[in-house]
């Protein structure tokens, strides 16, 4: 019985020797270096990236109507309604502006508020497109001999500051934005209601509706949207 014990165990090691041994697995890791080369296009070697198509590169900047340097004419309005004010703006070629300045005005004026919404009737000719993340919409204002249509942006932003202090800050936002200098609270509290002179203040209701009508040229950077001070 002994030498049978002896027999199994010394099968059973014979067994376990035939298994197959563990394999040994190898990784391979990037280096840091390699990685951030896969990653990055650094500049001697920019020329090897897609070039940008040549209407890209030729583009004015985001939100301009106009490359750097050329004159334009913005008609532009603030309008405070409650916790609200509204904006409405219109850039392009010194002249088809200048057409359409008193139509411009006179629509700015006809708009009705109800539940912080605006309410308009739009001119013959004129159309709406859906707004963006900056613009609640983009009015399409056709103007006799132009190719293009006008656009006016509409936006609305809190009220907050005192009526004359974000109506400073917004207009000489906009005055730079064409390359004229700052006014003071003084010039537009002085304002008439000519809509044709470079500040001019309306009463509609028991609202001031602000109106810019300015001559300059387009300054590099882009058209930043209003903001509530």
């Amino acid at each position: 019985m002994q030498k049978l014990s002896l027999v199994l165990l010394s099968l059973a090691a014979l067994l376990a020797g035939c298994e197959d041994k563990p394999k040994i697995r190898t990784y391979n890791t990037e280096k840091p270096a390699d990685v951030h080369a896969g990653n990055h296009v650094d500049g001697e070697t920019a020329a090897d990236a897609p070039a940008m198509p040549p209407m890209m590169q030729n583009r004015p900047a985001a939100g301009t109507s106009a490359p750097a340097g050329e004159p334009v004419r913005m008609f532009a309005a603030i309008v405070p309604q409650g916790e609200q004010t509204w904006f409405y703006k219109v850039t392009g070629p010194v002249e088809l502006v200048g057409k359409k300045a008193t139509e411009l005005g006179d629509f700015v004026k006809s708009v009705k508020y109800a539940d912080g919404q605006p309410e308009w009737t739009l001119p013959e000719g004129w159309s709406r497109e859906a707004g963006n993340t900056f613009r609640f919409a983009t009015l399409k204002v056709p103007v006799e001999g132009a190719d293009e249509p006008l656009e006016m942006s509409v936006s609305a932003l809190p009220g907050g500051a005192p009526e004359t202090e974000q109506a400073v800050a917004n207009i000489n936002r906009w005055r730079g934005q064409v390359g004229l200098g700052d006014i003071d609270a003084k010039a537009i509290e002085a304002a008439s209601d000519d809509l044709s002179q470079e500040t001019s203040r309306v009463k509609s209701g028991e609202s001031t509706i602000y109106f810019v009508n300015l001559v300059g040229k387009q300054q590099a950077g882009g058209m930043m949207p209003p903001f509530a001070r």
